[in-house]
Parts: structure tokens; C-alpha cells; sequence
């Protein structure tokens, strides 16, 4: 018998005989792709739609089953457009959709894939929740669809990670991937197969950080491995690894390289001469640790003025920044997701000597400013994390408290203008980050469209002239949260 809700997993026996079960209501289900009896290229794009005539209260879920009892992708609600992977090979396939009234019903799809297409890219996602007593953490990958910026599960499945995975980085070619634990104190390091996505741990794995790994970066060499050490005490900094020719990874000489307290973020500027650290420092004032970088040796020296403060809002009497992301525009500006001030800071960088320098207006309120001042350190956590458009010509702040993205344009000189804010439920707790095009923007989900148990990301293209973002018709992209807790998805990164 089927569950009212989308079950984990469900005979496919049960499947086939299902129209015969009496329910007092009776779902439709229509599938406009792939067509049955066809022949089509992977990912595969599954396009259907539910009704329930006879349940006042509609559908509950949507699910396709690509081989008995293998779930491929769940959604919430009566519609589903989404890719799917599927090596070549003859699959019987099945939709099924779940209404709220106990209806279930299915329809039948057998297709042909006959080759897999080049992806046009790879997204890597952390998940864990440690801090609930939850110890089933992992990395989920998809592929890019090319062309559309569509997101497909990997067919390797969500890969085990060690303790409380937080961070994670790739390298600039996309063959590495690097994943910060924020429990264990370790930097995992995997291959990433760039025919199809899955990962191997490179020997070695995995390489120890000796505290609190918070954030991650890549050198655009890759040769180079930069993990944040924060514990919010004396000694925090940065370690500095050394690729190897099979792929570990070794200590570089001098590290580690002293930060201020509580290290959060990190970027490396594209030009390869620059790191730059963004500090919490508790409740204290926050600042931007900056460095020059051997790029031979790994070393780092602090760059003249080092560090800079992050400064506080005029209405703001005391508090820190707090920033939880930094971003680096194309090697002319800096900026910061000042989470405890409602605002977003930004800094000129110096094109002779990587030094900073307050870009005038900055600090920015975003999404309507500190919402308690004079006591800042009581704000909402609006933004969290912040991207850049393709362009240049535009940023994205996410705000964790209200679930909006705000939507700014760079001026010639690097200064931000509010445009507007999107609509609510579209951001949530992890970053925002484009595909290597920049015509995509991903952040997580808040919970639309995405079922109970299950994690979800939202995907949308962005308008170059106007920055507008429009949720792609593939979005959300759901996956399976291995967790019995709440919400798991802590980070992620885009590879080309």
C-alpha cells in the first residue's frame, strides 16, 4: 500500500497493479517528456503534471522512478520538470504522483538513452547537522545541464564525508575538490571525474588543519590550498597546503600564517598575488586580513595597512560586522556580507600593491538596514552571502532572516545601488553562487516546491541589461536529505 506522502521507497510490484487499488480518489497523471518508446540524449528531461479532480486539497508530491525501487527525483506539489542521469540503456521508468486526499497514480515511460551529453559544469553541495546529534553527513553532486543551467543528481549518489563537512572549493579547471570539516579539523580532497562528476578521495586523504576548518579556497593555479583555522581564539589563521603530483596534499613551509580572531571566509584574488581573509572576531570589530602570495612556495605576507577594518554603520554604536562571505569582483573590488549589521561593505583593490581601500558610500544597508539599531549586534542575518553576475555589473545579497535575495548594480567605481528585492522563500541558510558563465545563479532553498526529508536548491538566469532573476523551470533540484533533523545544507561550490 502507498503512503499518503512521497515514501522513500516503494515496491515497483505495487506499482504496476496500482491502478486496480480502490481510493476514494483517483490522481491523472500526464507526461509531456520524455515521450514513451523514445530514444533521447542523458540527462534525460522529464516533464509531467498531476491532478486530483475529486481531492479538494490537490497533489502532495511527484516522483520518478528510473529502474524499481530507485528513486531518481521527488518534488513537491503537481508538476515536475527535471533532469535526470541515466547511463545509455533501455530504462521502464514511472512517474508517480501522491495526492492529499490518499489517491496515487502512475504512468509508464520506457525510453532509450543513447549517449551521455558533455555537462557544463558541476555543483558540489555539503550537508550536515552535526550540532542536532546527526551523524549521516555527505557531499551531493549535479551536473550542468549546458545551454539552460539546469541542475541532474550525479549517478555516484550522495558521497559520505567524515564528521561536520562545511566548506568546500574546487580548483579552477574543476578536477579537484576540497572539503572543509568544521568538527574534525581536516581538509577531505577528492578527484572529480569531469565525464560525469563522481569522486574519488586522492591519496592521503584526509589532511589535517588541527582546528575548526570554516573556510576553504584554491589558488587559480591549483596548486595552492588555502583552509581557514577558526576557534574564535588566539592562534587562528591560515594553513597553506602544497598540491602534490598524485594529488595529496602537503603543508607549505611557514604554515600557519596568523589571522585576526575568527577567520570565516576567504578569496583568492584572480590575478593569484592576493588572499584575502574575512573576519568575525566574535563581538569585537571585524576586519579583512590581507597577504600577498609566494606563488612558488605558498608563503604569505601580510600586505601594508593589513588588516583593514570593516566598518560599522553610521546608526550602528557598537557591534561587529560579522562577515560570513567575501567575494572578489574581477580583481577591482572587495566585498563582504556584514550578517550582524545588515549591510554589505566594499573595498577598491589596489592594482599595484593589492591594498584596500573603503569604495565611497560603503557600508550599504541591505534589505532595509539594521532593523534594531544602536545595538547592531542584534541584527538579522541579512546578507549571508553575496555572488557577482557574469557582467560585473551586478550583485546578489542573500538574506537568511526574511528568504529574499536583494539585487544591487556596480557603478564605475564600485559602488552598489539598490535595485529591489525578490520575492520571499527563494534564499535561505547557504551561499549564492553563479555557474563559471555567470548566467545562473544558484542558492539554497527555504522550502519551495521541496518536499518533507528532502534538501533542495534554487536555480535562476539572470538578465545582464537589468539583473532581474528568473527562477528556471527546472527549479527547485531536490535531493534526498539524509538527515532526520533540520536543514543540512551548509555549503557549496561551482566548477566549470
Amino acid at each position: 500500500m502507498y503512503s499518503r506522502f512521497a515514501p522513500r521507497m516503494i515496491s515497483f510490484a505495487v506499482l504496476v497493479f496500482v491502478s486496480m487499488a480502490a481510493f476514494a480518489t483517483t490522481p491523472v497523471v500526464v507526461v509531456v517528456s520524455p515521450a514513451n518508446n523514445s530514444q533521447t540524449t542523458s540527462p534525460v528531461n522529464y516533464v509531467a503534471s498531476a491532478t486530483s479532480p475529486d481531492c479538494a486539497d490537490g497533489i502532495s508530491a511527484m516522483r520518478v522512478y528510473s529502474a524499481p525501487e530507485v528513486s531518481a527525483y521527488t518534488v513537491a506539489g503537481g508538476k515536475l520538470n527535471t533532469y535526470i542521469n541515466l547511463t545509455p540503456g533501455t530504462y521502464k521508468t514511472v512517474v508517480v504522483a501522491w495526492d492529499n486526499c490518499g489517491g496515487v497514480a502512475t504512468a509508464d515511460v520506457t525510453i532509450t538513452t543513447t549517449e551521455q551529453v558533455p555537462p557544463g559544469g558541476f555543483l558540489y553541495t555539503t550537508n550536515n547537522d552535526y550540532f542536532s546529534g546527526n551523524t549521516t553527513n555527505f557531499v551531493q553532486g549535479f551536473t550542468i545541464v549546458a545551454g539552460n543551467g539546469a541542475l541532474a543528481p550525479i549517478l555516484q549518489g550522495p558521497v559520505k564525508a567524515n564528521v561536520a563537512p562545511q566548506s568546500v572549493a574546487s580548483d579552477k579547471g574543476g578536477y579537484r575538490l576540497y572539503v572543509g570539516d568544521y568538527v574534525s579539523g581536516d581538509i577531505f580532497a577528492y578527484f572529480i571525474d569531469r565525464d560525469n562528476g563522481s569522486l574519488t578521495p586522492v591519496p592521503g586523504d584526509p589532511f589535517p588543519v588541527d582546528r575548526t576548518v570554516s573556510a576553504v579556497a584554491v589558488h587559480p593555479s591549483g596548486t595552492l590550498i588555502f583552509a581557514a583555522r577558526d576557534e574564535q581564539h588566539p592562534g587562528d589563521g591560515v594553513a597553506v597546503f602544497q598540491l602534490q603530483s598524485n594529488g595529496s596534499l602537503v603543508p607549505a613551509a611557514g604554515s600557519p600564517y596568523a589571522t585576526q580572531i575568527g577567520p570565516q571566509a576567504l578569496v583568492v584574488d584572480p590575478s593569484g598575488k592576493y588572499l584575502y581573509v574575512a573576519d568575525q572576531s566574535g563581538y569585537q570589530e571585524s576586519y579583512i586580513d590581507a597577504f600577498s602570495i609566494d606563488e612558488t612556495s605558498g608563503a604569505l605576507t601580510p600586505l601594508p595597512g593589513s588588516p583593514f577594518q570593516i566598518p560599522i554603520p553610521s546608526n550602528c554604536s557598537a557591534g561587529a560586522a560579522s562577515p560570513f562571505d567575501i567575494i572578489d569582483s574581477a580583481g577591482q573590488y572587495l566585498y563582504t556580507a556584514d550578517a550582524w549589521m545588515d549591510s554589505i561593505s566594499g573595498f577598491a583593490i589596489g592594482g599595484s600593491n593589492g591594498t584596500l581601500t573603503d569604495i565611497a558610500g560603503s557600508p550599504w544597508a541591505d534589505n532595509g538596514g539594521c532593523d534594531v539599531p544602536p545595538d547592531c549586534e542584534t541584527c538579522s542575518a541579512n546578507p549571508i552571502s553575496l555572488a557577482v553576475d557574469g557582467t560585473g555589473k551586478f550583485l546578489y545579497g542573500v538574506n537568511q532572516e526574511v528568504e529574499d535575495i536583494s539585487i544591487y548594480s556596480i557603478g564605475p567605481s564600485g559602488a552598489l545601488t539598490y535595485l529591489k528585492d525578490t520575492g520571499t522563500n527563494v534564499g535561505c541558510f547557504g551561499p549564492t553562487r553563479t555557474d563559471s558563465t555567470g548566467n545562473y545563479l544558484y542558492v539554497s532553498s527555504c522550502g519551495t516546491n521541496v518536499p518533507n526529508g528532502y534538501m533542495g536548491l534554487v536555480g535562476f538566469s539572470i538578465d545582464h541589461t537589468t539583473g532581474d532573476l528568473t527562477e528556471l523551470p527546472t527549479s527547485p533540484y531536490t535531493y534526498l536529505n539524509q538527515s532526520t533533523h533540520g536543514p543540512v545544507l551548509q555549503s557549496f561550490t561551482v566548477t566549470p
